[in-house]
């Protein structure tokens, strides 16, 4: 494993912000993710936590220039270097927290992808991510969560900062869809944005 696996795990039990996009560039299966996300032509998607923003490139591809990517990190560093990089593309790189309220207008996103990011969150960046992802999605929209497996790994946070997919479903107040093995040590959760009846 490299050394930014070792920083990533660290910055984690600190319970810090880090990055996901950069660290798990690599490590995931992202043929298997992309076939899961069923992404289409003239989708707009929200990377959020997009790290160095590799992800939002592979987006990028799947909805043609017909679609956008908005990828959204709040380290300055990551967004300046990704900002170069991006030029003349469908992706919109800015800063920002997907834990509390962004300048993305409401019920504008078809798919939010978050990944190695909420294990890092407190449980207040929780409720305002969940809020923020709420006022994001379109209806039927999907929201893909990342994280890391909770059980011994080689890297990453200790478990007790990790989350099951049973626990991202009793957390996640949206309709669960699959649960994907996104590589060694990682899964992916899916969730359909639909409101819950009432009766």
């Amino acid at each position: 494993m490299s050394d930014e696996v070792k920083i990533a795990g660290k910055a984690s039990e600190e319970g810090q912000h880090h990055h996901g996009g950069k660290f798990t560039e690599g490590l995931l299966d992202n043929k298997l993710i992309l076939k899961a996300l069923n992404i289409k032509p003239g989708q707009t998607i929200l990377d959020a936590g997009c790290g160095n923003g590799y992800m939002s490139k592979l987006f990028s591809n799947e909805v043609s220039l017909s679609g956008k990517i908005y990828a959204i990190d709040p380290d300055k560093h990551f967004i300046k270097i990704l900002m170069n990089e991006i030029k003349g593309t469908n992706i919109e790189a800015t800063i920002g927290d997907i834990s509390g309220p962004t300048q993305l207008c409401k019920s504008s996103i078809d798919l939010i992808y978050v990944s190695v990011v909420i294990h890092a969150f407190s449980k207040l960046q929780i409720t305002g991510f969940l809020h923020e992802v709420k006022r994001l999605l379109k209806p039927g929209g999907v929201l893909a969560i990342v994280e890391i497996e909770k059980k011994e790994t080689p890297f990453g946070p200790p478990l007790n900062r990790r989350f099951s997919p049973e626990e991202l479903k009793g957390m996640v107040p949206m309709a669960p869809l699959n649960t994907i093995q996104a590589g060694e040590h990682f899964y992916m959760q899916m969730f359909e944005n639909i409101e819950k009846q009432v009766d």
